[in-house]
Formats: structure tokens, sequence, C-alpha cells
């Protein structure tokens, strides 16, 4: 994949979150993730339990995908529990093991809404703080590293379109085949295509960019 012939790797810590964040669970369409009506009864015991379940097997995954969405470090632990909130208010209607196709389609949504109201599409890499959910065991040298090349990668996903990296995204970071993305975002099959192609194209572009930036300041 193009990740790996750049020499990034994907993987990534986030923080913890508090269950009691959630709200209270209402029906919703899989299709879009943000709509739904509100029902009147409270949620029960089992719906609890799911949700708190779901935050211990997917915070993680949804942190890491709003910050590869273009969501800023210190926003992200916000816009992962706007995901989790959305997910527990409309629990009803997501069927038992698609919770995570559910949680990257309001991931998107969360995100660009995000970016949107902050006016911008994300901090500037060299201004972000190391995140607090950063495994303390590495080393500090490792940890450096690992912060570095999340920095780098940041910087060339930045410079992709919208549309493009969340195709990107979603197919080199997240694993999904071509036709998941295409059910998850909604858009044809081809398109999903012709956004990768041109995703790719346009990553090796800002990988170039990046190398020469840095050769010429002696970082390589």
């Amino acid at each position: 994949m193009a990740l790996s012939g750049a020499g990034f790797d994907a993987d990534e810590r986030a923080s913890g979150v508090d269950v009691s964040v959630v709200g209270e669970a209402e029906p919703r369409r899989i299709s879009d993730p943000a709509s739904g009506p509100r029902i009147a009864s409270a949620p029960s015991e089992r719906d609890h339990a799911r949700v708190a379940h779901i935050l211990r097997a997917h915070f993680r995954d949804v942190w890491r995908m709003v910050r590869r969405f273009g969501v800023p470090e210190n926003s992200a632990d916000d816009a992962t529990q706007e995901v989790f909130i959305v997910a527990a208010r409309r629990l009803a209607d997501i069927t038992p093991g698609s919770e995570r196709p559910f949680l990257l389609a309001t991931a998107v949504r969360v995100a660009a809404n995000l970016r949107r109201s902050l006016g911008t599409r994300r901090e500037c890499a060299e201004d972000e703080q190391t995140s607090e959910g950063v495994d303390p065991r590495p080393s500090a040298e490792a940890l450096l590293d690992q912060k570095r090349l999340r920095q780098m990668l940041d910087r060339v996903l930045d410079g992709l379109s919208d549309d493009l990296r969340v195709s990107f995204v979603l197919y080199e970071l997240e694993g999904l085949s071509s036709p998941e993305i295409a059910t998850l975002l909604g858009i044809p099959l081809g398109t999903v295509a012709s956004r990768l192609r041109r995703g790719r194209e346009a990553f090796e572009i800002e990988v170039a960019r990046l190398k020469a930036e840095l050769a010429q300041k002696g970082g390589v």
C-alpha cells in the first residue's frame, strides 16, 4: 500500500474516556449516523452495558480515525466522545456486530463538522503535543520517533482534499475494502476507485514535497 512504501506506521494510541459521558439510546438509520428520532423510554441496564462495551472495544480506533480525518489533537477527545454520544443515542438501531461501520460513518461526519466549526482543517503538526494516551512503556527515543512519523503523516494527509483524505484513510489506514467504503459513504464504487487513485497520486506528491523540504533543512 501507499503508506508502507512511504515508511509510515498506521498504529497510534489514544486516551480513555469516562463511560458516564454517553447519553440515552434512541433509534436511527445506519446510513445516516447523525440523524434519527429520539424516543422517550429510558435506557436499560443492557443498553448501558452495551455502550460500555462499545467504548472499551472501539475508543482507541475512533480517536485515531478522527485524528486521521483532520481533527486537531487538542480536540480529538471531544470529537471521539461526540461519536460515542451519537452511538448511544442511536443504539437501538445499531445491529450487533455492525458497531464499527456505524462508528466510522459517524466519525467522518463529526470530524467534518468540527473542522468547519473550528474554521481550519487541523492545527499545525509542529505545534502538537504527545497524546496522553501514548503507551508509556516504549523508550523516550522510540516515542519521539513515533511522534515524528505521526506528525509527518499528518502533514502529508493535510495536502489531500477532504474527499480524497477520507477514502484514502479508510482504505490505507483502516483496512476497509472499496465496496465497504462505498457503502459507508453512500457513493458509487467507481467514485471510490477514482478517489483512491487520485488520493494515492496526491499522497505521493505530498511525500515527495515533504522529503524535499526535509532534505533542504538537513532532516534526511
